[in-house]
């Protein structure tokens, strides 16, 4: 519980940084920590995961975030695989239209594949939010990125020209990234498809 706690303070944190303005009041970050909290509940996110503290060599860039919902901050350039990131936005058409494909997907092979996600630029309540009205809702966690860290770091080493989300990294088990799909995906059937070709995932 303590740990939830903290994890709220934190996500408030984010939203005041990436959304509000002006002074603000004891009771006023008190009413956002709670509201925060019924969301961080209403969603049923997965934990986020563990990541090794060793960076591995063509990882993701090094960077660590803190959690959406519950869990660990991430160290994004520990992160090992077989694991889908996908980077997205509540805010970002395209990636709520592939949304429903990556959370059928990550239902079916939950245990196979690791999923996470990066919320770019956004606001902590509309983040969660977000996730509930997806079908099938989304519950793999995701990590708060509002500075485009992530997206920055891709593009930096070469791995990615996208300029913004959806953008999805496939991650091997050495940690390395093996492949980069810039754009939306249209279908489970073609986020199947490259699980399978680069993460060799049936």
């Amino acid at each position: 519980m303590r740990a939830l706690v903290g994890r709220l303070l934190g996500l408030a944190t984010v939203l005041a940084v990436v959304g509000c303005s002006g002074s603000s009041t004891a009771g006023t970050s008190s009413d956002r920590s709670a509201s925060l909290a019924k969301l961080v509940a209403k969603a049923h996110l997965s934990v986020c995961p563990e990541s090794s503290t060793a960076s591995a060599s063509g990882g993701l860039p090094k960077v660590t975030l803190d959690c959406l919902g519950n869990g660990p901050a991430v160290d994004l350039a520990g992160l090992r695989g077989p694991a889908v990131v996908n980077v997205w936005g509540s805010w970002c058409i395209p990636c709520q239209e592939e949304a429903g494909y990556l959370s059928s997907v990550y239902d079916a092979d939950r245990g196979k594949v690791a999923f996470l996600g990066v919320d770019t630029e956004d606001q902590a309540d509309s983040a969660l939010d977000f996730g509930t009205h997806v079908k099938p809702p989304v519950r793999y966690p995701s990590v708060v990125d509002s500075d485009r860290k992530v997206l920055i770091g891709l593009a930096t080493s070469g791995l990615s020209s996208a300029s913004g989300p959806p953008e999805t990294a496939f991650v091997g088990t050495s940690g390395k990234v093996v492949h980069v799909h810039p754009g939306e995906y249209h279908s489970a059937a073609a986020l199947r498809a490259d699980i399978a070709t680069y993460l060799h995932v049936r």
